[in-house]
């Protein structure tokens, strides 16, 4: 007959936790530990700021873009019936439907003294706009205008070969002069953007 051993556990074998184990777990998180939770919700609270008002800024300006590409869309329009783009706007200051001043103005605007050229362009918008808007065009062996306000203006042919024309936006949100700026024309299919936080 073979002999049987049998195997008793020690009781300091057990995974049962020692009293300092069960006094650290019980008294809960640190004050360091806290402090530091607390700088990470901050941080992630500023990037989130930041991410909400490139949104905001990129989504005005997406505004300004789909009026500028429906300008630009009449323009050529234009130019298949008569040969030649429009020109609604006296000078490259010359905002329409007003000058942008951070308030939300509709499209037709019967007061302002070039409403009657925007309505031949039949430009319209689905909503108040806080841009104003301007285009200039010009003929063949003339300069194209200079845009208002860039730091960095687009590179144009000078003189130029074909007719051309002009559009510029501008928005001020905040109602302090400091202008947003975008410049599209009939030389490129780029718009360019200035400021587009303002």
């Amino acid at each position: 007959m073979k002999d049987r051993h049998t195997f008793r556990l020690h009781p300091t074998d057990m995974s049962a936790p020692s009293r300092s184990q069960q006094r650290a777990s019980a008294r809960g998180f640190t004050l360091v530990e806290l402090l530091a939770v607390v700088a990470m919700i901050g941080i992630l609270s500023a990037l989130a700021m930041v991410g909400y008002r490139k949104y905001l800024n990129s989504a005005r300006t997406a505004d300004a873009k789909a009026v500028i590409g429906a300008i630009r869309v009449a323009e050529e329009s234009y130019r298949a019936e008569t040969l030649s783009y429009l020109t609604c706007s006296s000078s490259m200051t010359d905002w329409y439907p007003a000058v942008p001043n951070g308030k939300k103005r509709h499209w037709i605007q019967p007061s302002h003294k070039q409403v009657d050229c925007w309505r031949i362009l039949n430009v319209a918008t689905d909503s108040p706009t806080t841009f104003g808007f301007v285009v200039i065009a010009g003929a063949p062996g003339t300069v194209p205008p200079k845009p208002y306000g860039l730091k960095n203006n687009p590179t144009w042919p000078n003189p130029t070969a074909e007719p051309y024309y002009v559009v510029q936006a501008a928005g001020d949100s905040d109602g302090d002069k400091d202008y947003a700026l975008l410049v599209a024309s009939s030389f490129t299919g780029e718009v360019y953007v200035e400021n587009e936080s303002e």
